[in-house]
């Protein structure tokens, strides 16, 4: 585990206070408000060791910039072994067509056994709706 900087605090906090999946220049954003003076390199190079730490994972979408999100950890008791089911949590996600927000989706649609051929075995999948936000579609409404 690394040592606890201001720099790691304003780039981990930025994740509580969106409450989505961010970019590098997002989390900038939001850690400048703690931390005025840190750069993009900075946050790069913190977002690295959060990695490494296992504190946050990389959200990646096909075409878009990488991005990332609180990482889920496993619980004691669900650790991977024996008859364990879905060990690896994880997490689906909307795209915002319009304003290109990322937002995590708190339910999985669960086995997708059923949608392969005979035959084949399912070991992970991912899941991204495509659409607009609800601020984007209430702004559009507003302008009709």
């Amino acid at each position: 585990m690394q040592r606890l900087t201001r720099q790691r605090n304003a780039v981990f906090s930025a994740f509580s206070d969106a409450g989505r999946v961010l970019t590098a220049p997002q989390i900038l954003a939001h850690a400048r408000e703690i931390v005025p003076e840190i750069s993009l390199s900075t946050v790069y190079r913190q977002v690295s060791l959060l990695l490494a730490d296992g504190e946050i994972a990389k959200v990646e979408l096909p075409g878009e910039p990488a991005r990332y999100e609180v990482a889920c950890k496993p619980e004691a008791h669900g650790k991977a072994g024996r008859g364990a089911k879905h060990a690896d949590h994880h997490h689906h996600y909307f795209h915002c067509s319009s304003c290109g927000q990322v937002y995590m989706l708190h339910s999985c649609p669960g086995p997708m056994d059923d949608l392969v051929p005979e035959g084949f075995k399912v070991s992970s999948h991912e899941v991204t709706l495509h659409g607009v936000c609800a601020s984007c579609s209430g702004a559009a409404d507003k302008a009709h």
